[in-house]
């Protein structure tokens, strides 16, 4: 769902867009299909706000997406640890040590995921800014994009790779992973490292600020002692991405340190990193396996259905049974959505019959799981059982169109309605027709598409913030498969009450899609 800030700039409310930035909301903002608040204001001629908010992002030391969502050579040098090839391209142009890739980083930032510490060095030594922050931008297949990062979070936490690792590295994770799997028993704690931590401490002798949670990380029981004995408020102490260092301890395994904070006053449930209102320390422990580190932050009073953005509660993070039953017993539950994941059918159908209600529970009910966990024979036990999708679409209400069977399954005897908008207005003929953050997109897009039209699916249907049809969400997101299947099923090239900004010839044009504009005005589009 938009929030106030994203509304303002799609708006053009600068005063609005001012005041939120002044008190805290951060400019580099991304949406859910991509877009930047910057593009938001300018494809609605909100030239004003799009500006305002670009030195925004540059006196918030907030890396912003590049412009053209791409890469520069630099970039893929960077990460690749190709020293050469950064150095001739630093000394013909100083100024790339700035410049932003798609994903909202810069150079320094792509070579501390690359572990390539002479290309950090060398990026420093020519003015790369060691507390840029990492901004909200577009992932890859690999992972999502580190957002709210700096280099030396980075460093100890890592970040998706984009380039591939050369054949020996590749062969010694593939060693090391083997010795650590013969030697270490299936339930034992997993001992989880910092990414890496010469590069860290390389960039904390360079200047990177080594706060608490950073601290903590590192295991550094001394430093995090003196910082609280100075001053005993950085307790709350938060990285760029909200990461506070209860959660950084635990996931590493610093007993030592979650005792110190702990005894300091710290609760294990403060709100902590993105999307986890209710801390993190416990679920990081539980998914490792540490039953002395769970134990200590129950009697603490963490909180086991704490859940954490895309990861479930602590009682599904869970490394083992018993350290389920543990948090079960201090109040734990799991919805049938995580029992799907966990490959729990007749629990699922057990728990459901028990408590009816339990089906709508976790992202948009319990059927968006089983349609993208591929699970039919679950699918025809709940239908069976009378189970419909959720009246009400939620964040994963594209899950549903993974699988045409199944998809058809739910239209005929799931209750579920062809269009089934979200919020936003948004219907599941809009979600055939993106790339999400990761530029990954539905597959069996047009099958699926196909199906939703024959059961009465509107295709000129406009979503609330685009103002736009699934063509034009097509046209924006450069799907010419999705624009030709369209148009072959009747769609519009231009509805008469259609925003000037928001038909499908626009998007093109602004987006540069030259053949789609081709396609758009062979099939009469002329605005």
């Amino acid at each position: 769902m938009a929030d106030a800030l994203e509304i303002a700039a799609r708006e053009g409310n600068l005063e609005d867009v001012r005041r939120l930035i002044d008190a805290g909301a951060r400019p580099d903002r991304m949406n859910i299909y991509g877009d930047t608040l910057v593009e938001m204001a300018r494809d609605r001629g909100h030239d004003e706000v799009a500006t305002f908010v670009e030195q925004a992002c540059q006196q918030a030391r907030r890396v912003a997406v590049s412009p053209t969502h791409t890469d520069h050579p630099i970039h893929v040098a960077a990460e690749a640890g190709d020293l050469p090839r950064v150095r001739e391209l630093i000394d013909s142009d100083p100024s790339l040590v700035r410049i932003s890739d798609r994903r909202g980083g810069t150079a320094l930032h792509r070579a501390v995921i690359g572990r390539s510490r002479q290309v950090v060095e060398l990026l420093l030594d020519r003015g790369a800014d060691i507390h840029a922050i990492h901004g909200e931008g577009l992932g890859t297949r690999e992972g999502y994009a580190p957002e709210n990062l700096q280099a030396i979070d980075l460093a100890i936490w890592g970040g998706p790779a984009t380039t591939r690792p050369s054949r020996r590295r590749i062969l010694w994770s593939c060693v090391k992973w083997l010795l650590w799997r013969l030697r270490t028993p299936r339930d034992a704690p997993i001992s989880r490292r910092p990414c890496d931590e010469s590069i860290a401490r390389l960039l904390i002798a360079r200047g990177a600020t080594c706060d608490v949670p950073i601290a903590a990380a590192l295991g550094d029981l001394d430093d995090v002692r003196a910082m609280l004995d100075a001053d005993s408020r950085r307790l709350r102490e938060a990285r760029p991405n909200a990461r506070l260092a209860l959660s950084a301890a635990a996931e590493f395994g610093r007993l030592d340190v979650v005792k110190l904070l702990l005894g300091r006053g710290a609760d294990p449930t403060w709100p902590d990193v993105a999307d986890s209102a209710r801390g993190a320390a416990l679920h990081y422990a539980a998914r490792r396996g540490d039953r002395p580190m769970v134990e200590l932050l129950l009697a603490h009073g963490a909180d086991p259905n704490g859940y954490v953005n895309a990861g479930g509660n602590s009682v599904y993070a869970a490394r083992t049974k018993e350290l389920r039953a543990l948090m079960i017993a201090h109040g734990g539950t799991i919805d049938p959505f995580d029992l799907v994941f966990m490959d729990e059918e007749d629990e699922v159908v057990r728990r459901i019959a028990a408590d009816p209600q339990s089906a709508l529970a976790g992202c948009g009910g319990v059927m968006p799981a089983v349609v993208t966990r591929g699970k039919r024979k679950l699918l025809v036990r709940l239908l069976d059982m009378g189970v419909k999708v959720h009246p009400v679409a939620g964040g994963c209400h594209s899950y549903l169109l993974e699988q045409p069977d199944m998809l058809r399954m739910l239209l005929e005897r799931g209750g579920l309605d062809p269009n089934y908008p979200n919020a936003e207005g948004v219907t599941l003929l809009h979600e055939l027709c993106v790339f999400d953050l990761r530029a990954r997109s539905i597959a069996p897009r047009r099958e699926s598409a196909a199906i939703l039209l024959d059961a009465g699916a509107n295709i000129s249907a406009r979503d609330r913030d685009y103002r736009s049809t699934p063509l034009a969400w097509a046209s924006r997101m450069n799907l010419p498969d999705m624009v030709e299947f369209l148009l072959s099923r009747g769609a519009p090239a231009n509805l008469s009450d259609d925003e000037p900004w928001a038909t499908p010839l626009a998007w093109a044009t602004r987006r540069g899609h030259a053949p789609i504009v081709d396609m758009l005005r062979k099939a009469g589009a002329a605005r």
